[in-house]
């Protein structure tokens, strides 16, 4: 599957004459959340480390298209430290020809007439969005608390949900209110306050429905599926409700909680790693393993990892037997004292132990891939 690395915005751009004038009167530090206005999913970000790729959600999946600007930016990083290992990242996805750079933007604003039946579409009921734009206000809001105005003084932010967290818009009464609240009381609510703040709340649902379109389109125009930003996951959760088959998002969720819940101990977590998993011949049988648990739920079981673990231990110590067996039969074939034939024995036994192992380790070469050097076997 080839995906799109989706920048945080589509249409919502901040004025490049304006950045220009902040990067040369704040050298190393960045425009909030609007700094990453082109980037793709960047990750989670450590205060020492800077961004850190989802490295297993980006390994299921075979092709990745970025946008030009993007790629650009994240290759000369300069005082952008702050990027970590992307430029390694895809330095390394363009070596195994897995990366190409597209106008994104240009994709994005094609069918504009289809754009426009798509939002109207979408507003038909506006509360049908109420959780979407609650995640997404969430999630924007804790990033711009988090992350700040200056990279040196950020905090460590993992794109995770904050029940405590709370983040609204100012009313005319002086108190700050829920624009989840306000959607979902509607037009004709009865505090007045959420009435005034209703128009208000409508746009910026507009705004990120726009933007979830414009990616739609942009896939569309590019023949890929979307990867988008965290805040924008329960826009496409909503619009792939009820299609058949697993999404890009999905799969990608699929792959990050196989290593967190499952196997934690075997996640990549440098470039080096993960360039290697993806080279090996076996990664097929890893995706076609996610794929298949995440269908069944059962990389979120507990018993998942010790039933894998279990099973391929079995075969372990049946192929230890195995050994032990035709070591046996060499030793007692070479007491004959037939030249030659206790070297040969031993060679013909030899053979054909290496392929039975072989045959009985297929259905779980994707474990061995990720355990090669990883964690404990």
């Amino acid at each position: 599957m080839k995906v799109l690395l989706a920048p945080l915005f589509f249409l919502s751009r901040h004025c490049k004459h304006c950045a220009r004038m902040f990067y040369r009167e704040n050298p190393g530090s960045w425009l909030g959340i609007h700094e990453f206005e082109s980037l793709p999913p960047l990750g989670t970000f450590d205060a020492k480390r800077g961004f850190l790729p989802d490295f297993p959600t980006l390994l299921m999946f075979e092709e990745f298209v970025i946008d030009g600007e993007a790629a650009e930016r994240i290759k000369t990083p300069g005082d952008r430290v702050w990027l970590g290992e992307w430029p390694r990242l895809l330095e390394a996805l363009e070596s195994e020809g897995a990366l190409s750079a597209v106008d994104v933007s240009a994709a994005a604003s094609a069918r504009s007439h289809e754009r426009g039946w798509m939002l109207r579409r979408d507003l038909a009921d506006p509360k049908r969005w109420w959780q979407a734009m609650a995640h997404y206000v969430s999630l924007v809001g804790l990033a711009d608390k988090m992350l700040g105005e200056d990279p040196l003084n950020a905090q460590d932010f993992s794109w995770e949900l904050d029940p405590e967290a709370s983040f609204g818009i100012p009313g005319s009464d002086g108190e700050v209110h829920d624009p989840t609240v306000v959607l979902q009381e509607g037009r004709n609510s009865g505090n007045p306050h959420h009435r005034e703040l209703y128009s208000s709340s409508l746009e910026s649902l507009k705004s990120q429905l726009r933007e979830v379109n414009a990616c739609m389109t942009a896939c569309a125009e590019l023949d890929v599926a979307p990867i988008m930003w965290a805040p924008y996951q329960k826009y496409l959760s909503e619009k792939f409700s009820g299609s058949t088959g697993q999404d890009a998002q999905s799969i990608g969720t699929a792959g990050r909680e196989f290593f967190q819940v499952a196997f934690p101990a075997y996640a990549p977590t440098t470039v080096q790693e993960f360039a290697t998993l993806r080279s090996d011949k076996r990664i097929k049988a890893l995706r076609r393993e996610v794929r298949r648990a995440a269908g069944y739920g059962e990389t979120l079981e507990r018993s998942y990892p010790q039933r894998v673990l279990n099973e391929v231990l079995r075969l372990e110590r049946k192929a230890a037997r195995m050994r032990r067996i035709t070591g046996w039969i060499a030793t007692a074939v070479g007491t004959i004292p037939v030249p030659g034939l206790g070297l040969a024995a031993a060679a013909v036994a030899e053979a054909a132990t290496t392929r039975l192992e072989r045959k009985a380790r297929e259905p779980w070469h994707w474990f061995y891939l990720v355990s090669d050097g990883r964690g404990a076997t």
